[in-house]
């Protein structure tokens, strides 16, 4: 997607930027001026991934300093404000690097928010446009494993949304939605789980050949292409 390209390169000019001015004297080398930053702002979804592109610049920056502010402390501060973060987030990225955490893992979503993109995805495939509410996805997450709970509660939202939930342009509804799961930074066992728990979903809902061409998709774009999931199987005395 060109949207993911765009977000990737602008991480690795990001880093680039950052392995720079990590090698220039103090008060030699200034950032390259606004036409950067608008390019980067283009480029970067707005939030998690800016935090992403700020955390890797600043680890790039100060690797070879044991993760301590060095000499590209002030670009980086001003590249930290031309991305929109906050103080706090900017300090909290900071000290989440001294303590070892990656910049993925301090970028991330919560779990939650991925669980909602696959889950609303699939509903998708079924032709509906649906915004799951946080208790909804909980029930769905815990269910995975209990598939004849977990299609309980698919039945209760295919009822519930089979009028007046219909998308318009369904196509372009699950293209948005794909692009947002491919963009939102996630750590793989996040990724992984969120995957789980799309196809268990699919299965609880009815798979047909749409719905298995955009798990396949979806696959690619978390980056799970080599998990293999199971359909789970009912217990005989609920088969119909």
């Amino acid at each position: 997607m060109n949207a993911c390209q765009a977000r990737d390169s602008a991480l690795f000019d990001v880093a680039l930027l950052a392995e720079r001015l990590s090698r220039t004297p103090r008060g030699q080398g200034p950032l390259e001026g606004e036409a950067l930053f608008a390019s980067l702002r283009a480029r970067l979804p707005e939030g998690p991934n800016r935090l992403l592109a700020f955390g890797l610049a600043l680890r790039s920056a100060t690797a070879e300093d044991s993760g301590h502010p060095g000499l590209a402390e002030l670009p980086l501060a001003q590249l930290a404000r031309e991305l929109g973060l906050t103080t706090a987030q900017a300090r909290d990225v900071r000290r989440g690097l001294a303590e070892g955490v990656s910049p993925l893992v301090l970028a991330a979503e919560p779990a939650s928010l991925l669980h909602a993109r696959v889950l609303e995805a699939v509903l998708l495939t079924a032709g509906l446009e649906v915004r799951l509410t946080e208790a909804e996805v909980t029930a769905l997450g815990r269910a995975r494993e209990d598939v004849v709970h977990l299609r309980e509660l698919a039945g209760e939202l295919l009822r519930r949304n089979a009028f007046g939930a219909q998308v318009a342009w369904p196509l372009e509804a699950l293209r948005q939605q794909l692009t947002a799961l491919a963009l939102a930074p996630a750590t793989l066992a996040h990724r992984q789980e969120a995957w789980r728990l799309a196809v268990r979903f699919s299965h609880a809902l009815g798979q047909d050949l749409a719905q298995q061409l955009v798990l396949d998709l979806m696959r690619e774009l978390l980056h799970v292409d080599a998990m293999e999931v199971p359909r789970p199987t009912a217990p005989a005395s609920s088969r119909t």
